[in-house]
């Protein structure tokens, strides 16, 4: 580390050898051209040493060799791929979502986001200021960030959720039930294939702030959260009557909400499958299928459609995302032709996040007649690894049966799995 009075003229002394000329021959002496107390002399036998230490340097020598960016910084900017433009949102992107309050408070955006976040909770009623009562703590609060990205990577929105500590409930204290039903994958595909075999559209809604509408039966205070305690009242505390988000009980009590609405709009809830409602005028028919605050719509007739959407948007606030095209990672497109159901971008996110990115395709999943069995001498591979690698692979049975076999086979050696089974489970990975 240089001290504050470095100065860059004086670098060549950290380098180069010292001229022990200077010491024999003062300056004063005079030069041979007869010039006395010259104080030049030293500063010209400098300069000609360090020219004669150039001539006779070695050269330095520069690799030929190509420099590539390593492929797992191909989803990042580096070097000279940056925009210096962009400056301001790279080094947010850089720095990724914010931990904590104080870490968001230096953005505009997230100061925004919760204050958005904040109208919402009090337009919808959720809360009041009150004196905490003696016997009861208050539950605390924390704000989780989120950046909304499209399918280019492109960020759209910034989403700051209030988050109570859930944690800390207990059962048969704070909280009762809290199973809430949702659709399963199964029931979303019979959705699909009933609509695909009469030409019905399937639309798409998206309840905004959902866990806020659901009514509490219990009796729960939150302390104030950080960055909106209000002056003057800060020991007073939130009494809630509709639930936030991470209380234990809210996805029960947003479920409990959405049931009572859709059975007073003239809905019949599916004694098999409680997720999904139906409503048969005439002839007309409507299928909603609910997946916590994701509404899955389709019907025989358009009308209807548009009805229930106006509907729905009096009761809740909501987003119209119209034709059903993504849902819970999987693509869907529709077209004249049917419905197409596929997991393109998750399948190459899972071979790239696995290092599989540039493997050859294989056209059968699993060798004809392999044999897999434990062998407890064969040497062992990483088990985290190889459940994360089935964990993923049976999420894309959803839109790949023929993959259903393969998987079934190697999901029997989770435990314990070495390498002789390694080698199958790589085969259908490149599928």
């Amino acid at each position: 580390m240089h001290s504050p009075d470095y100065n860059s003229d004086d670098e060549s002394t950290d380098q180069d050898p010292p001229d022990n000329t200077n010491r024999e021959n003062p300056p004063h002496l005079p030069n041979h051209e007869g010039n006395e107390g010259s104080d030049e002399e030293p500063r010209s036998q400098d300069q000609a040493a360090e020219m004669d230490h150039n001539q006779h340097a070695t050269p330095i020598r520069r690799s030929q060799r190509t420099h590539r960016i390593p492929e797992c910084l191909n989803d990042f900017a580096v070097e000279d791929g940056i925009d210096q433009t962009r400056g301001n949102e790279l080094l947010l992107l850089f720095e990724g979502e914010p931990e904590t309050f104080l870490e968001a408070k230096e953005n505009k955006q997230w100061i925004t986001a919760m204050r958005t976040e904040i109208e919402s909770i009090e337009k919808n009623k959720t809360w009041t200021l009150v004196e905490l009562p003696k016997d009861h703590r208050p539950i605390g609060l924390k704000w989780v960030y989120k950046l909304k990205k499209d399918a280019k990577g492109n960020v759209v929105k910034y989403k700051a959720r209030l988050v109570a500590k859930g944690y800390v409930q207990k059962h048969g204290v704070d909280f009762d039930e809290v199973f809430a039903p949702v659709a399963c994958m199964e029931t979303v595909r019979m959705i699909l294939a009933l609509a695909a075999t009469d030409g019905w559209q399937v639309h798409h809604l998206d309840v905004k702030s959902a866990f806020l509408n659901g009514e509490l039966k219990e009796v729960v205070y939150v302390s104030q959260p950080d960055g909106f305690v209000k002056k003057g009242q800060e020991g007073k505390v939130y009494h809630l009557s509709k639930a936030l988000y991470g209380l234990r009980q809210a996805p029960r009590a947003w479920n409990l909400k959405m049931d009572c609405t859709l059975r007073s709009l003239g809905y019949k809830r599916c004694p098999q499958e409680h997720s999904v409602y139906m409503k048969k005028d005439g002839t007309n028919l409507l299928l909603v299928g609910v997946y916590v605050d994701d509404l899955v719509v389709t019907g025989s007739n358009m009308s209807i459609i548009v009805e229930f959407k106006r509907q729905m948007m009096r009761q809740f606030e909501m987003s119209d995302l119209g034709l059903l095209n993504y849902y819970l990672g999987i693509e869907v497109q529709q077209g004249d032709s049917g419905i197409v159901v596929k997991q393109e971008r998750y399948a190459r996110r899972i071979l790239r996040e696995f290092g599989m990115g540039e493997c050859n395709p294989a056209k059968c999943p699993m060798e004809p007649g392999v044999k897999l069995s434990k062998d407890e001498d064969d040497t062992q591979v990483d088990a985290t690894l190889y459940k994360r690698i089935v964990g993923s692979l049976r999420y894309l049975i959803n839109t790949r049966p023929d993959l259903a076999y393969s998987v079934g086979i190697v999901s029997r050696y989770m435990e314990n799995p070495s390498s002789h089974i390694w080698q199958p489970l790589n085969k259908f990975s490149d599928t």
